[in-house]
């Protein structure tokens, strides 16, 4: 009888010591889980690593300190779209323009409904109708930018991406600099409802041959008067005009001029592509109200490296270091205007460097700097498919 009692008893304790470990494992396992979750959380702000050279990449321990310096904007990031160069470069024995590339493409892009757009004509062209992508994301701002976009541009060279040969590029330099800045997608200030149905768009460059061209009025009749580098107009109202709406700069470029000739004003958007780590500095400076030029933080635009790259890449295929400032200029209004009239770009020998020039001074091409004739022949051709007008005065 009392072995029957204790064998009961032992039993029973077994049951109990299964149910105990039953509950334990079930909390355990549920701690787990739960711990997963959140390594899984913190695995999800890594960068995509694909095809990408990682070097100083943060590794996983890393990730949660990476996490704590950004908030996950809104999803706003588009598509991407790639583009393949070994049709249409010609430079085609360098493997590096016979790959694929990737962009991002701007979610809230719509085709133009202007009938007479420069878009239909682009489209329709049987040279620029396979590389026009006016849907290119063409400027980053602090909701278009995380961790991730920042190591999926980190491998490509400065204007291209945020890699430089002399100093590191920090995630945190980018991110603070485009806080001081408003989240805009569009170098137009008016809301989709009031967008006017065609945009006349006129890029006026510093060339020469705009000095007696008496060319300002057809320049003023534009919606959009977009300038870059000295852009003087006192003085120079009868050859350029009067008007400026976009000004595409550099802090090298103002550095010739006296401070009451800077185009300042509350009209005005600034266009922006950093070039060098400095200019990352320099943009601070003005988001910050501490900078000699002051430009309205809340008009100051920032170009996408995406863009960059399918201007230099895709537009210009040239071995230059980047597109002058007046082709990126020309570029940003191609693909953001209906109707686009070119003034004083390419640069020749018969009139004087600059139209603002008090004595001849001859052009001078800085070596692998940028390509003049390349950019001479792509508004050469759109100028004769109808898609751009381009002014050439007696010289082209």
């Amino acid at each position: 009888m009392l072995n029957r009692f204790l064998m009961a008893g032992l039993a029973g304790g077994v049951l109990l010591m299964i149910y105990l470990l039953s509950k334990t494992n079930s909390f355990v396992a549920r701690s787990v889980h739960k711990a997963v979750d959140t390594v899984t959380e913190d695995v999800d702000v890594l960068p995509n690593t694909e095809n990408i050279d990682l070097s100083g990449k943060p590794t996983t321990a890393d990730t949660g300190f990476y996490d704590k310096f950004y908030d996950q904007p809104e999803p706003r990031l588009g598509p991407f779209f790639n583009m393949s160069y070994s049709k249409i470069s010609n430079l085609k024995r360098d493997p590096h323009w016979s790959s694929s590339f990737t962009y991002r493409q701007n979610p809230n892009w719509k085709n133009s409904t202007c009938n007479g757009s420069l878009q239909k004509r682009a489209f329709m062209s049987k040279e620029f109708g396979p590389i026009f992508r006016p849907d290119t994301q063409m400027l980053i701002n602090s909701m278009l930018f995380n961790v991730n976009e920042y190591w999926r541009l980190k491998h490509w060279e400065i204007p291209y991406g945020y890699k430089s040969r002399n100093q590191n590029i920090t995630y945190e330099e980018v991110r603070d600099t485009l806080n001081l800045f408003p989240a805009k997608d569009s170098i137009f200030n008016f809301s989709r409802e009031g967008k006017p149905e065609c945009l006349s768009c006129a890029v006026v460059g510093n060339g020469g041959m705009l000095n007696g061209s008496g060319m300002g009025r057809e320049i003023d009749r534009h919606d959009f008067v977009f300038r870059v580098n000295q852009a003087y107009t006192r003085g120079y109202e009868d050859d350029v005009g009067s008007r400026t709406t976009h000004y595409m700069f550099f802090d090298r470029s103002l550095t010739p001029m006296r401070p009451d000739h800077y185009p300042v004003s509350q009209n005005i958007t600034y266009i922006f592509v950093p070039c060098r780590i400095e200019d990352y500095s320099y943009l601070k400076r003005i988001g910050k109200g501490t900078n000699e030029f002051k430009a309205p933080p809340e008009n100051v635009r920032v170009i996408h490296p995406d863009f960059m790259r399918y201007v230099h890449f895709v537009w210009m295929r040239v071995h230059a270091f980047r597109p002058t400032t007046g082709g990126i200029m020309a570029m940003v209004a191609l693909h953001a205007c209906d109707k686009l009239s070119l003034y004083g770009v390419g640069y020749n020998y018969k009139y004087s460097n600059h139209y603002f020039d008090t004595r001849y001074r001859e052009f001078l091409s800085v070596l692998m700097s940028h390509d003049h004739i390349r950019e001479i022949k792509l508004w050469d051709a759109l100028d004769k498919e109808g898609i751009v007008y381009w002014y050439r005065r007696d010289v082209f």
